[in-house]
């Protein structure tokens, strides 16, 4: 069966404004064909077109919809400072803990540190190494990427037709050129006892591992 528009009521209190809104949105979510969506915004475009009222109607829940918008981002805005504000008391807390970890558990026969509880353990695990760039500009040619943005056809045309005399051309028509560097490429050489300029290797920290 065709799903049908939920008609707006005029004199809407906020209530039936927000069940006008819940219907609405169900009854779109129903409409599987593009044409049963047009028809029922053809049938709201038809309200509109006959009375002042019906308008006045549609007006005020678009104001509704605009309304509980914000209401949904100031929400957003403050569960997202509550998870900042959990995950920077998680962190402070595992901080301590590894230290606690560290100075009172005694290594096992595989040097795992470890304490355990009743129905718990906390061990110590140690983060992989990761690759620290202190200069990017020293990092060599051979160890970045180049992050390209440009429309497509000048694309399209560089794939077809590049010359030297014409690269100045192209390179003025690059809209956005960014380095990257290869972290990948960088540890390996780094692991291996290469130095690379702009770049070192940071050793990983312990974590504390729950179980």
């Amino acid at each position: 069966m065709a799903a049908r528009v939920v008609p707006l009521q005029n004199n809407c209190t906020l209530y039936e404004l927000e069940d006008n809104l819940q219907a609405l949105l169900h009854s779109i979510e129903l409409a599987e064909e593009p044409s049963e969506r047009a028809s029922m915004l053809e049938e709201i475009g038809q309200a509109l077109r006959r009375t002042a009222e019906k308008r006045d109607s549609v007006a005020g829940f678009l104001k509704h919809c605009a309304m509980q918008q914000r209401f949904a981002d100031a929400e957003i805005e403050r569960i997202q400072k509550r998870k900042a504000s959990i995950a920077r008391l998680q962190e402070e807390l595992e901080t301590y803990l590894i230290q606690v970890v560290e100075q009172y558990a005694k290594p096992d026969r595989r040097g795992i540190q470890r304490l355990e509880g009743n129905f718990s353990s906390m061990r110590l695990q140690k983060n992989p190494d990761s690759v620290l760039i202190t200069d990017l500009e020293a990092v060599p040619l051979a160890f970045k990427q180049a992050l390209l943005a440009m429309p497509a056809y000048v694309w399209e045309a560089l794939l077809q037709r590049l010359g030297l005399e014409e690269r100045k051309t192209w390179e003025a028509r690059v809209e956005k050129l960014e380095f990257k560097p290869d972290k990948k490429a960088i540890a390996a050489e780094l692991k291996n006892g290469t130095e690379i300029p702009g770049a070192d290797l940071r050793f990983g920290d312990w974590r504390l591992v729950i179980s």
